[in-house]
């Protein structure tokens, strides 16, 4: 055990400064900018709060999974595990996912910028193609509206045009 952490003890402490460091980084990074991008006046700055804290805790996740998965990367090549296949397979992997998941990741990435645009907020009366009503919930996969008769879940890869009859 001692020849263990005399032969490889420094790689080990680099690995986990680099590990805790990434982490810190990536929080300082993402706050600066969604800090920056969702600056407004005090009339927007509740809304403004809650849906910069939204994107900024799905941009820190990803990012945190992405340090997970470098970080087992590097300890797999630490103990000399050739990573190289890891990669590849990983690659074809993430290529199958993403034909699969196209749809899926549509909606995500039309989510994000419904936030980041404020083209619409719960609470607004909004109309998206045919359907009517008031935005109950929003997520980066679907919107959620309420009408008199019915609640409406529309994915938001799908949508195209929003009138928003609440703004002005």
């Amino acid at each position: 055990m001692i020849n263990f952490i005399k032969i490889y003890g420094l790689n080990i402490f680099w690995i986990i400064v680099l590990f805790f460091f990434g982490k810190i980084i990536l929080k300082k990074i993402v706050r600066a900018i969604i800090k920056k991008l969702f600056e407004g006046s005090n009339e927007e700055k509740i809304i403004l709060k809650k849906r910069a804290k939204t994107i900024e805790n799905i941009i820190i996740k990803i990012g945190n999974v992405i340090i997970y998965i470098i970080i087992f990367l590097m300890i797999l090549n630490f103990f000399r595990v050739n990573i190289g296949p890891i990669l590849a397979g990983t690659g074809i992997i993430g290529l199958a996912i993403s034909f699969g998941a196209q749809s899926l990741i549509k909606d995500f990435i039309s989510g994000l910028f419904i936030l980041i645009e404020n083209q619409y907020a719960i609470g607004d009366k909004i109309k998206i193609d045919d359907k009517e009503g008031e935005v109950i919930k929003i997520t980066l996969r679907s919107t959620i509206l309420r009408n008199e008769k019915e609640i409406i879940f529309i994915p938001n890869g799908l949508i195209k045009t929003v009138v928003n009859f609440s703004q002005k």
